[in-house]
């Protein structure tokens, strides 16, 4: 808590001036860099700062004179147009965010700071790869890059789908040349590609390298066009992120059978973004859970929500840390107009009911009525089920409910919006409890059946005015002639 409260203070409040002993470099990048960079990278640029015990991944050592976003061959120096993107673009899924406020001029100070950090690595010359047209996309070609992702080894640290969970990336060894541990990148979740997700920024990727990281350079041991082959492949994998507030559930004769049904593929789905909750203690932690798919259909009877995200390695207790879990909440009482319970589980006055499942209990729903993060009561009985997989980096965990209610059960209508959140837990990470993934309030809404009259009125009502039309028009001619 202290620590955060030091890094918004600093944030809110810059400390121009400090580290005279730094003042090499541009001065008026210097001063910039004091006030708003070395709380993170620290005032010596050796990221001696407040955040380095607490930020994932931890901030950049710029003494090292090793930079993971080139464009550059390994081993060699940014660009100065390279630095200049990181700071104007920030770092998707860090702490670092995209610096608008500065002009370019302020941009171009902070760069040359920078390098004052590494004078020796700086004093090479920087010159970017040339990397040409790409070649169009095609399924041969996507073909060609999937079996050189195997061949390549690809697999060992970001798996067969590309989700980060390869086997290599949970060894010891597998490190940072800082020395502590790093994750490989999720390739489905093209928003949070740090070093970029278009085509040519996958290709840069695999042609250089991310120094500092097992991520090593392709440039000598794949030849171009089995580069851009790869790259066509890993762009593949990409899955589209769809954002919105309210999620549309359809009706359906039968609902799929699996959570890991490719039924499922076809229905309507959203994205919510999630994020560690700062308002109880303790929230010096990063939670590694950024994204959870939700979709939903419903019968005549049950409704049937499929919550879905990545966890890289699967957690279910057995080695002493808490289990994979994921939570679904919605208000106790009717939602009426805007007013909903406190987004963390309720208060006294305005209680939720919980679903959650763990994946220690695969096929198991824990149901509870919580008015407050302290105050939760187990549910005596629920009828919501769960039926969960574990595929190849993706859970899928499907929640179903009959559409009756019991006491302190959530309310479902047809054609209203149901309020909802999510909260989820990742094992390996230490998450249980209060210290997890959180999001906001969204709705879902179950579509009501198209009535008959929306398909019988139209025809009936376009013939109609056909007659009528017939009609005037023979009356017209009857009296020009008369």
């Amino acid at each position: 808590m202290r620590i955060l409260i030091a890094v918004l203070l600093a944030m809110c409040f810059p400390v121009l001036g400090y580290g005279a002993e730094n003042a090499a470099g541009n001065p008026e990048g210097k001063k910039i860099y004091d006030g708003w960079c070395a709380q993170c990278h620290g005032y010596k640029g050796d990221a001696d700062s407040f955040t380095k015990d607490v930020s994932l991944p931890k901030p950049r050592d710029f003494t090292f004179g090793s930079f993971k976003f080139r464009s550059t061959p390994s081993g060699d120096p940014p660009t100065s147009e390279d630095l200049t993107k990181v700071i104007r673009n920030g770092n998707p899924g860090t702490s670092m965010p995209p610096w608008s406020r500065f002009s370019d001029a302020e941009v171009k100070a902070i760069v040359e700071h920078v390098k004052s950090f590494a004078p020796d690595t700086f004093a090479m010359e920087a010159k970017p790869i040339k990397i040409g047209t790409p070649p169009k996309a095609s399924k041969e070609l996507i073909e060609k890059g999937k079996a050189e992702f195997k061949a390549a080894k690809c697999v060992d640290c970001h798996g067969n789908a590309g989700r980060g969970n390869g086997e290599k990336g949970w060894q010891d060894d597998f490190k940072t040349d800082w020395g502590y541990g790093i994750a490989p990148a999720d390739y489905t979740h093209g928003w949070e590609l740090r070093n970029g997700s278009s085509l040519e920024d996958i290709y840069r990727t695999i042609s250089v390298g991310l120094s500092g990281t097992p991520m090593t350079s392709y440039m000598d041991s794949l030849s171009d066009d089995k580069r851009w082959a790869l790259a066509h492949f890993i762009k593949s994998l990409q899955l589209t992120r769809q954002l919105g507030l309210a999620l549309k559930v359809k009706k359906t004769d039968n609902l799929p059978s699996k959570p890991n049904d490719p039924a499922w593929e076809k229905v309507d789905y959203m994205d919510l973004p999630i994020g560690g909750q700062l308002m109880f203690d303790t929230r010096d932690f990063t939670p590694v859970i950024t994204n959870v798919r939700v979709r939903g259909l419903y019968t005549t009877k049950e409704l049937a929500i499929l919550l879905q995200w990545t966890d890289k390695k699967p957690n279910d207790g057995s080695d002493g840390k808490p289990t994979d879990s994921i939570r679904i909440q919605f208000p106790v009482k009717k939602h009426e107009a805007t007013e909903l319970p406190y987004f963390f589980m309720g208060t006294n006055k305005a209680p939720v009911n919980l679903w959650q499942w763990k994946a220690s209990d695969m096929d198991k729903v824990f149901a509870s009525v919580a008015k407050g993060h302290e105050n939760v009561e187990p549910m005596e009985k629920s009828d919501a089920t769960a039926m969960a997989s574990y595929d190849d980096g993706l859970y899928s965990v499907v929640f179903k409910k009959e559409l009756k209610s019991a006491k302190d059960d959530p309310v479902f209508e047809i054609g209203k919006f149901i309020p909802f959140s999510i909260t989820a837990y990742d094992g390996r990470n230490g998450e249980e409890n209060i210290r997890g993934a959180i999001s906001a309030w969204y709705y879902l809404m179950m579509e009501p059946p198209t009535p008959l009259k929306v398909y019988v009125f139209p025809p009936v009502i376009s013939l109609g005015v056909l007659i009528v039309g017939i009609g005037l028009h023979k009356k017209l001619r009857k009296n020009k002639r008369g």
